[in-house]
């Protein structure tokens, strides 16, 4: 029997829209994704997927949501941080306040990283991959502030073709 490869959903034909009816909704969503992050056994396990693939000194985690993740190594790494919603970064400053632990975080776009060429150790990327409306530029810029050597460590869904959609 004959397998197709992966099928792959085509690029928004409005990037544009598309981005911002992600970030109203992320906005809407933020203190319940917030909790969901905290509470919800299986998120905490991808997340936590990562840690053991990062390296420093400097590391900058892209879509960092409410920095949940940030919390779990900010202590052994210079930290740096950007999320498209506001809100989002909103609440990972004080999630991380809260723990005493900090990081650099603004507000930014994944197509338009404001770091300098090669200035980053590992650039890590959980669970958003799937969303940027633009994948290819995404990566590319992620891939831009890598120094050479360094890591990317992405993270996202995948559905499998036996449709055990929970068991991801």
């Amino acid at each position: 029997m004959i397998r197709p490869g992966p099928v792959f959903s085509d690029e928004p034909r409005d990037p544009g829209r598309f981005t911002r009816r992600f970030d109203a909704l992320y906005t809407r969503f933020a203190r319940g994704y917030d909790f969901l992050v905290k509470v919800v056994p299986i998120w905490g396990t991808w997340l936590k997927a990562a840690l053991p693939h990062l390296m420093g000194p400097r590391v900058l985690e892209v879509s960092f949501g409410t920095g949940h993740l940030m919390t779990q190594y900010s202590e052994r790494f210079a930290v740096y941080g950007i999320d498209r919603n506001l809100r989002m970064v909103q609440i990972a400053r004080r999630n991380l306040r809260r723990q005493g632990l900090t990081a650099h975080l603004q507000q930014a776009d994944v197509v338009a990283l404001p770091y300098a060429t090669g200035s980053m150790d590992t650039v890590v990327n959980t669970m958003a991959y799937s969303g940027y409306p633009d994948g290819q530029a995404a990566l590319g810029e992620m891939t831009r502030v890598l120094r050479a050597g360094g890591r990317l460590v992405l993270l996202d869904i995948n559905f499998p073709r036996d449709g055990n959609w929970l068991g991801t």
